[in-house]
């Protein structure tokens, strides 16, 4: 409405100014023509006028414009004009009462005004909506001050610890904002991304397959978001799927688990996926995918991966409690936030051990909470699923203090045997509850439980380290607790061959199957203990076999198992007649406690005389267990010593000698540096 008053036009109440276009393609703003692609976005085309008739590639621009942030505009209309002034924009996103506009966390002792900052969450979201992008897509972007259980809201932003040694937190204001910019810029470039899942039909049977295979030992991901989490994340849904396609390959048509690891390692490389936490779950997943060896070093180990996901964790400071005061307190999923860590955590442990790396999470940095069941979900078996998980990072705690242990002694023969962390080992298998106990007291394993099985696996190799000595030709030399842990071992990977499926093994069991190797290779002289051995061995072989079908490691071990066991039998004939040149060895004198010592042997090397009762350690084997078990058992009670092989044996060290020190090289008490297991 307009009145004429002399040569003066008077206007009352502001004019609508006309609103350039949010969404455009780069093609019509190069040549600076109309774009519709805003429009028929809404009607659900792919592409603008322009470039749908020639069939050219339609690529969002992402505007470069600084804007004034929406909700300021929410409030000066407010105030001046009433709720009618409100842009249709604000329409699909209201605050709830309890939200903070985002200006008023801006600090008071800001210099620079507020409109020359990057467009906030709200227009993201307004934004997003208003150009017909699915909601779901949108599921990590929320206010700052929203309180929500769900992985995404502000996860990838760095320094947002309550530790600030650097005074970071004085630019708080300039890093969150920043970070928000460039959470709306990936979204706009990777729309196109979210309108083509790939092989939605199998992502259903993948989540099944994971939460039977994988989720005791990774559980990063939730049935109740699981589906909301894959379509929005390519990243996360190409990982699953990778996972599960080399775990239970479909039996349908799919483009197997190298061209889901590709995909998804180049979105992450590539930096579209702006969810942190999404990253990590993504790159978890990841674990279950190693076709090299680390033989040499290459950016596809999990050792690598392992690394990465410390490392990000570390920036987004989930190694530590959110502090008082904490901005994003009351958004942070702290669940999953610890099962992240914690797999992390235990999988740089084992790591540590296996192939003498040092670690990089120090504790002393750390204060997460460790996994409680409260931060799984409530049916029973994910409630046990999660019990084996906790129980399984308790383990590889104490495995990572003897890898450092190790390490750092493996150059001083004056050490002392870490007595201390056998009692950790033997405190922590007593600790096990009832059902969590490795059913193998009978020679027959009549309940058997994949996960519980597995469980056991590092704890009793790890024995076998803790029990394996140097010899006169520094070649490792097995205690009877390293020969009874191997046993179990072979007995453990036996009830799993029985089964008919051995896919769900992860790399690390190469490890587990090359240790437990040497032992039982030296039990074979004993006489006692020769038939049972042989069998175990039997067990390994057949078990890296099938885990040639899925990891690069075990094809080496595989070669070296053969090897061994050929150039061993050769030398020491089952027939009984021996070269020339080989020595008879020493009897074991009965009641000899020496008799399992050996010349050469470091004077702080455990040994016989120890007062640590290593059978403490085996709570779960009895007499019945097995002939090696039975042997041992009874040769302690009664003080007796077993005839194991002796460093006088020339022939028994020449062979081994010339063998072994490609696959085993023992600095210390055994040191797997250059064992190519992929942990």
């Amino acid at each position: 409405m307009t009145e004429i008053v002399g040569t003066w036009l008077h206007f009352k109440g502001r004019q609508r100014k006309r609103k350039r276009a949010e969404l455009v393609c780069v093609l019509c703003h190069s040549k600076k023509i109309k774009c519709d692609l805003q429009s028929r976005n809404r009607d659900g085309y792919e592409k603008c006028s322009n470039c749908d008739a020639p069939d050219r590639e339609c690529l969002v621009r992402p505007s470069k414009r600084v804007k004034q942030p929406l909700n300021s505009i929410i409030v000066a209309g407010a105030q001046n004009d009433g709720p009618e002034a409100i842009s249709p924009l604000t329409q699909e996103r209201t605050l709830a009462p309890s939200e903070t506009p985002v200006a008023a966390v801006v600090s008071p002792s800001m210099t620079q005004p507020f409109h020359q900052f990057p467009t906030p969450v709200h227009s993201v979201t307004a934004i997003a909506n208003g150009h017909g992008i699915p909601a779901h897509s949108f599921s990590a972007v929320r206010h700052p001050h929203q309180s929500s259980t769900s992985p995404g809201e502000g996860a990838g932003f760095s320094h947002a610890g309550d530790v600030d040694t650097g005074f970071l937190q004085i630019y708080d204001t300039e890093n969150q904002l920043d970070a928000e910019q460039q959470e709306y810029e990936a979204i706009l470039e990777s729309k196109r991304r979210f309108s083509h899942p790939q092989q939605q039909e199998l992502l259903q049977s993948f989540a099944e397959t994971y939460w039977e295979y994988c989720y005791a030992w990774c559980p990063v991901l939730d049935r109740d978001t699981l589906a909301d989490d894959l379509a929005r994340s390519p990243l996360l849904a190409n990982s699953l799927a990778l996972a599960a396609s080399h775990i239970q390959p479909p039996l349908v048509p799919h483009e197997g688990p190298a061209t889901y690891y590709d995909r998804a390692r180049n979105i992450f490389y590539n930096d579209e996926e702006m969810d942190g936490l999404t990253i990590l779950r993504g790159l978890a997943l990841f674990y279950w995918w190693a076709p090299k060896p680390p033989t040499t070093a290459h950016r596809h180990s999990s050792w690598w991966w392992t690394s990465v996901i410390i490392r990000h964790a570390q920036q987004m400071s989930i190694h530590r409690e959110p502090g008082d005061g904490h901005r994003l307190a009351g958004r942070l999923n702290m669940s999953l936030r610890r099962r992240i860590w914690w797999t992390a955590f235990a999988r740089e442990r084992l790591t540590s051990l296996c192939q003498s790396k040092p670690c990089i999470i120090d504790p002393d940095d750390c204060n997460l909470e460790e996994a409680q069941l409260s931060d799984f979900p409530e049916d029973p078996v994910s409630q046990r699923k999660g019990l084996i998980f906790i129980y399984w990072v308790r383990l590889c705690a104490i495995i990572g203090k003897i890898a450092k242990r190790l390490s750092t002694s493996s150059n001083s023969t004056n050490q002392p045997f870490p007595a201390d962390l056998q009692q950790e080992l033997a405190d922590w298998i007593h600790s096990l509850p009832a059902d969590l106990r490795l059913p193998i007291s009978s020679p027959r394993t009549e309940s058997f439980d994949r996960d519980v099985h597995q469980l056991h696996l590092p704890y009793f190799t790890t024995i076998i380290i803790l029990h394996m000595k140097r010899s006169a030709h520094d070649l490792p030399q097995a205690l009877p607790p390293a020969i009874l842990a191997a046993s179990c071992i072979a007995r453990i990977l036996r009830d799993i061959l029985s089964r008919g499926n051995a896919r769900f093994l992860m790399a690390i069991t190469c490890w587990y199957s090359g240790t437990a190797f040497v032992p039982l290779l030296q039990a074979c002289r004993i006489e006692q203990f020769a038939q049972e051995a042989e069998e175990g061995l039997d067990v390994l072989v057949h078990t890296v076999a099938q885990l040639q079908n899925m990891w690069g490691s075990a094809r080496v071990i595989g070669g070296g198992f053969e090897r061994l066991r050929k150039s061993f039998l050769e030398g020491l004939p089952s027939n009984g007649s021996k070269p020339d040149n080989a020595r008879d060895p020493i009897p074991p004198r009965p009641g000899d406690a020496t008799a399992f010592t050996m010349q050469g042997d470091d004077p702080g090397l455990p040994s016989a005389a120890d007062d640590f009762d290593w059978t403490m350690l085996f709570p779960c084997v009895t007499r019945s267990t097995s002939k090696i078990a039975e042997a041992l058992l009874m040769d302690k009670e009664q003080g007796t010593a077993t005839g194991l092989p002796f460093s006088e044996d020339a022939l028994f060290h020449e062979t081994l000698l010339s063998q072994y020190h490609d696959l085993l090289e023992p600095s210390g008490f055994l040191d797997f540096s250059d064992m190519p297991f992929e942990a």
